[in-house]
């Protein structure tokens, strides 16, 4: 498999390899399922943490705890309980079980947003903690829904299936030590319930079911991201994690146009103060209360050009910090589209610097909108998932 780009293979049939691994998705538990009895937990509302939820049935039967609801109800955290308005004294944890289409929650401070299978809610330090647990393909079904919900093509809503669904497997104890398998953030995947799962990706889920990536008959890690700008990224030079050699940086079509060139975005400027830019690395620690950024540079880059290390200058010394933790930090302060990605130039002047870049994401992995390009020219989802995981396999898990 050549890392370089590929001429579409539009009348290969759908063939699989054997099924190379047994995968036990089974939640928080040492005994195996069959495939069609995975499940996942996902920790709901994760950075907001909201204090009180409004839950309203949709169509079909709610119920909390054997307790059937038809209207909607305050659930409040009340300390370590939970509190729910007419159900009297607040309770250690409640058990909401969905029958039917699904029940809605909303918050003051919180997306309302429609979830299915069953909830298990209770409070810590006056804050809910609301678990979700469904099974895996339904989940699968919303996270590319939310994921890849700006592409069009069927082959590339496919090749999302795969990979959501391979990471879900290798990253499913991401958090089993503290209840849950995953997060319903962007740290594991972006999941948002059931109210705006797209046909699209439904089909696509349905059609690639129980299939993964893997490499020499393990599970892949398989890391993905919007817009690679060009060529992706060796993993080595965006986290700290032991070499693997499908994740290394592979060209994104010809150089000059590379199939993710057709996104939105896909080229960037960015203009920040060094005033503002000082506040952002206090507030992060990269420097010391006191002292004030006068310039930065980039000191070294990967294969893709991405920055990997960069340089504060201060008025009594210099600050290194990595180019992820730069993109992560600005990130959480700024909005990420300030700093959409680690492929960027910089240009200082004396009140502010320049970034103009190209991108959107860390840049590991499956390009999803490469992916679109590519379902675009005619190029298959295995096609798609073999060309930015090189060497490894589309196989089927049990």
């Amino acid at each position: 498999m050549k890392t370089n780009f590929l001429k579409p293979d539009i009348a290969r049939p759908r063939t699989l390899s054997l099924p190379i691994l047994l995968i036990s998705a089974c939640l928080l538990a040492a005994c195996p399922l069959a495939a069609k009895e995975r499940k996942v937990r996902i920790s709901l509302y994760t950075v907001t943490r909201p204090a009180a939820m409004t839950l309203t049935p949709a169509q079909g039967n709610v119920f909390i705890n054997d307790r059937i609801l038809k209207t909607p109800v305050l659930i409040e955290a009340k300390a370590s309980r939970v509190g729910i308005k007419g159900f009297g004294a607040p309770l250690k944890s409640i058990r909401v079980d969905i029958l039917g289409k699904g029940v809605w929650l909303e918050g003051d401070a919180s997306h309302k947003r429609l979830y299915r299978g069953t909830l298990d809610i209770t409070a810590e330090k006056g804050r809910l903690k609301i678990l979700n647990t469904i099974p895996l393909e339904e989940y699968i079904a919303s996270v590319v829904s939310a994921e890849a919900g700006d592409l069009s093509q069927t082959e590339a809503f496919k090749a999302q299936a795969v990979a959501a669904r391979t990471y879900t497997l290798k990253h499913i104890n991401n958090h089993v030590k503290t209840g849950y398998n995953m997060c319903d953030s962007t740290h594991c995947q972006l999941f948002t319930g059931f109210a705006a799962v797209k046909p699209i990706a439904q089909a696509a889920v349905d059609f690639t079911r129980d299939e993964v990536v893997t490499y020499h008959g393990n599970l892949a890690a398989a890391f993905y991201h919007s817009i690679c700008g060009g060529r992706t990224e060796a993993m080595i030079y965006v986290w700290p994690f032991e070499h693997k050699p499908y994740l290394v940086s592979v060209m994104d079509g010809p150089a000059n146009k590379p199939y993710c060139s057709i996104a939105p975005g896909f080229n960037w400027k960015t203009r920040i103060s060094l005033k503002a830019l000082t506040g952002i690395a206090r507030s992060q620690n990269w420097i010391l209360p006191g002292e004030e950024i006068r310039r930065m540079t980039i000191l070294d880059r990967g294969v893709s050009k991405r920055a990997v290390t960069i340089e504060f200058a201060t008025g009594s010394r210099r600050v290194k910090i990595s180019a992820t933790n730069f993109y992560h930090g600005v990130g959480r302060r700024a909005g990420w589209n300030a700093v959409r990605s680690t492929l960027f130039q910089v240009y200082s002047g004396k009140d502010d610097i320049i970034m103009e870049g190209k991108g959107n994401g860390h840049g590991v992995g499956m390009c999803q909108w490469g992916a679109e390009g590519m379902a675009r020219l005619g190029f298959k989802y295995r096609d798609i998932l073999l060309h930015y995981y090189p060497g490894t396999e589309v196989s089927l898990s049990e």
